[in-house]
């Protein structure tokens, strides 16, 4: 279930990640060669591709809308197996929609029977720091304005839509600051680790979801443009708990 907690529920789950579940961390004399899993991700609309730049899409509050831009991180990923133990990856990866692939590797996982997944959609408390990252282009173009917090953009997502007069307009849905940091619900997997097998999980998005559950986004209603307003930005960030599906 969604809720709107926020600085409290980052913190708990930013103490579950570095504290209880790095207790439960799978020894290293456990890994085995060539034991990596690739996470592929992809995105669509409901049940259709995505597809930039075409006026494609509607939302559950009835605006119909493209996508030009969806930029984000993907961090902290947790895959825990059928005794309770997990694997933390500790990483941060950037994922920009317009690739033709977005791809994850986990490397040298311990061997086991993994059953559940979850991660943040952007970067938890101690990472989220202007310049923590590697100083290249991807994410220069994600930096958080320092004049109101710093770090990093935890998503962009914009586009196009058509307004009540049937008018053209641009919409900006961004995520950004500590407080805003989503924490994915938990997906439940089947996964199967062996040594000198490799195997591969399918991350989907679907990004109307962002738009809906607990939140009806309208457009028209809601506004257009989230960055450094709390209430929207609470709003995005409470729909963006469920928006991925394992494939």
């Amino acid at each position: 279930m969604k809720t709107r907690n926020q600085g409290l529920f980052v913190l708990l789950f930013s103490s579950i990640l570095f504290g209880t579940a790095c207790k439960k961390n799978v020894s290293l004399e456990a890994i085995k060669p060539n034991t990596n899993v690739r996470i592929e991700i992809s995105h669509v609309v409901d049940n259709t591709p995505l597809l930039f730049d075409s006026i494609n899409y509607a939302n559950k509050g009835g605006n119909k809308y493209s996508v030009t831009r969806l930029n984000y991180y993907i961090s902290d990923i947790i895959l825990q197996n059928n005794k309770g133990e997990t694997y933390n990856s500790n990483s941060t990866y950037y994922v920009n929609g317009r690739n033709a692939s977005n791809v994850i590797n986990l490397l040298e996982m311990p061997t086991g029977n993994y059953t559940s997944m979850r991660f943040l959609i952007g970067l938890n408390p101690t990472q989220n720091t202007s310049n923590s990252l590697e100083n290249n282009v991807d994410n220069l173009n994600m930096a958080w304005p320092e004049v109101i917090g710093g770090g990093y953009h935890f998503l962009k997502f914009e586009g196009y839509y058509l307004d009540s007069a049937r008018t053209k307009q641009g919409f900006t849905m961004h995520l950004g600051t500590n407080d805003m940091l989503v924490v994915h619900q938990s997906l439940p997997i089947s996964l199967v680790i062996e040594e000198n097998k490799p195997d591969t999980i399918g991350l989907q998005m679907n990004l109307n979801e962002w738009f809906q559950n607990p939140h009806t986004w309208d457009f028209n209603v809601d506004g257009n443009y989230t960055m450094a307003i709390p209430e929207l930005m609470t709003l995005l960030k409470n729909n963006g708990t469920d928006v991925f599906t394992i494939k």
